[in-house]
């Protein structure tokens, strides 16, 4: 009987559903989903104390890939804040160890100019900014926190310096974006309900922002794929879901 199963259409099909979860455009994607969501129950089920509040903070970003020839690179700093909701789930309340879990709409952004300082003025200088909604699980170690960012693309730009013109760049965003983060939680406000702490963050980009070759400067071809580094500064506001 176990035979005539396997040679049946529901085994065929079976194995096809299985086959398209393994070689699939979006396999990533849902393993990321699977491995963090399955990490996520578990420290819920061993939690002391669960907080969770909204987040906002600054951010400044910066290429650190070499673009093409007779291109710079340089700093930006994001047209919006970064802004979403912190989880933090804490094993030992004591001594702060637990997890963190971040849902935020992000960007990066940087500046590409004329490699040549006579030449390069606001008009042919430009800035391109990329937005993605983030999820970010990490450690929390009394306050030091240690994790990586998932962030799925929702747009780009690309504008002069002195914002007169404005272009889409081409070339295909890569999805997912993965950056490793190192950062710091630091308690300004300690209540009944809650605190209020700033944060400072690290983060550097483990890939490029692309899939594919692209113009990120509207009259030269960047051979590179951009690969951004950022610090944020901000704040948040735990309340006290769960003690």
């Amino acid at each position: 009987m176990l035979a005539d199963w396997h040679e049946s259409s529901n085994f065929v099909e079976l194995g096809s559903y299985f086959t398209y979860f393994i070689n699939g455009p979006y396999t990533m994607k849902r393993l990321l989903n699977l491995i963090f969501a399955a990490a996520f129950a578990t420290s819920v089920a061993s939690a002391q104390e669960i907080d969770l509040g909204p987040s906002i903070g600054v951010k400044g970003t910066v290429n650190t890939a070499v673009p093409g020839d007779g291109l710079k690179t340089g700093f930006a700093i994001n047209s919006l804040p970064d802004f979403g909701l912190t989880t933090r789930i804490l094993f030992s309340p004591n001594s702060g160890i637990g997890m963190l879990l971040d849902l935020e709409m992000s960007g990066y952004g940087y500046l590409m100019r004329p490699e040549n300082e006579d030449v390069a003025d606001d008009d042919n200088s430009f800035i391109t900014r990329h937005s993605y909604v983030t999820v970010a699980p990490s450690l929390n170690l009394g306050g030091l926190t240690l994790g990586v960012g998932i962030s799925f693309p929702t747009g780009q730009t690309t504008t002069e310096v002195d914002g007169d013109q404005s272009w889409s760049p081409t070339g295909t965003q890569a999805s997912p974006v993965l950056d490793a983060r190192l950062g710091a939680m630091i308690p300004l406000y300690r209540g009944k309900g809650g605190e209020f702490n700033m944060v400072i963050r690290a983060s550097y980009m483990l890939g490029g922002h692309y899939t594919t070759e692209i113009i990120t400067h509207p009259s030269k071809l960047n051979t590179s794929n951009p690969q951004s580094a950022g610090l944020v500064v901000g704040f948040n506001y735990l309340f006290r879901v769960l003690e």
